[in-house]
């Protein structure tokens, strides 16, 4: 998955009140997607002082198309449980 750019990415100022909880700029909102109230996102650290929230269906979308890719990559075809299992076969170390 590429990552923008960081010359690319509008920056919005996000405070966190008394309880810890941030408010998000509509704006920021609007611009990522993602929809007030009903949606729910998944949170992570992505390195010190940076936490990223996504979209769980688009968090499971590029993580499907970097499996894609890397299948491509490797000219791996079909299943990667089935062609973990051939190789598995074929190490002699295992044997």
């Amino acid at each position: 998955m590429n990552k923008p750019s960081l010359s690319h990415m509008t920056s919005y100022p996000v405070r966190l009140d008394g309880r810890r909880r941030p408010t998000l700029p509509s704006a920021l909102l609007e611009e990522a997607g993602i929809m007030v109230g009903s949606q729910e996102l998944v949170a992570r650290v992505d390195g010190p002082g940076r936490v990223v929230l996504e979209d769980p269906t688009a968090l499971l979308g590029a993580l499907q198309k970097s499996v894609a890719a890397h299948k491509r990559e490797r000219h791996i075809r079909g299943s990667l449980v089935d062609h973990l299992l051939e190789d598995r076969r074929d190490d002699k170390s295992l044997k």
